[in-house]
């Protein structure tokens, strides 16, 4: 029988080193948990219109099969749980968190959007984004429970889910290096991702707009190859709410 999580500040994990144990699936999972509960809770209590694509379209996979679709607004979530849990069962860690970790963790998502604000800030993208955006028509809570369901659910899919299809395909069919691999996996996630955030309306995103989310699809490629899902999803969702919340202050 698997043992309890037991969070410690020190015990037999206290060799490992935060580069490490922030990409296994146990951190990750812990890490997550209380962005999902909250994007998870406040679709289902406050407005269910806060949905976003990347979400919506795992709810209708699940719709497929005959699920209610109150319940299927919750399985988005219970399916990145389950994908960690089962992770992290097959990898065999240690039943342990270490608290200081997991607080590390968000100071380094918190330090990893700064250089996408910036960015965004410079090509303007953040004023263009919420000038055309639904969301700036949202109540600040809605606005920051969708910035957090983005950054779960987009990177669900844009990273962990095509980066992992792609990388199969090119090392298992094509035979190529693992590098190659997670290069034309990186490459292929950024366009989808510069391409989704043009839909429903195609053509809509000027050039510098689909530039800019090319790029950030890169950045953030790169940063879920080389730190991991929880960071990459982390620091998504922080760009976005600060983004969101930045954009309405200025608009004011």
């Amino acid at each position: 029988m698997a043992q309890p999580i037991r969070f410690a500040n020190q015990g037999s994990a206290s060799n490992q080193r935060y580069s490490e144990v922030s990409r296994q699936p146990l951190y990750i999972l812990v890490f997550l948990l209380p962005l999902i509960l909250f994007y998870e809770f406040a679709l289902y209590s406050t407005n269910k219109n806060i949905q976003i694509k990347a979400h919506d379209h795992l709810v209708r996979f699940f719709e497929q099969f005959d699920m209610p679709p109150t319940r299927g607004l919750w399985l988005g979530g219970i399916a990145i749980l389950t994908i960690l849990f089962l992770w992290h069962i097959f990898t065999g860690n240690r039943w342990t968190v270490k608290l200081k970790f997991i607080m590390f963790m968000g100071i380094e998502s918190v330090a990893c959007a700064i250089p996408l604000l910036l960015f965004g800030a410079v090509l303007g993208g953040l004023t263009a984004a919420a000038s055309t955006s639904p969301i700036a028509d949202l109540t600040g809570f809605d606005k920051i429970a969708v910035s957090i369901g983005a950054g779960l659910y987009e990177e669900l899919v844009f990273r962990m889910l095509v980066i992992a299809v792609i990388h199969t395909v090119v090392c298992n069919v094509f035979k190529q290096s693992d590098l190659t691999g997670l290069t034309v996996g990186v490459l292929v996630s950024a366009i989808l991702f510069a391409l989704y955030h043009d839909l429903p309306n195609a053509g809509s995103l000027q050039a510098l707009e689909l530039f800019f989310y090319s790029t950030a699809g890169i950045y953030l490629g790169i940063l879920y190859v080389t730190r991991g899902f929880g960071i990459v999803a982390a620091t998504h969702a922080v760009y976005d709410v600060v983004a969101t919340t930045l954009l309405a202050t200025l608009a004011q």
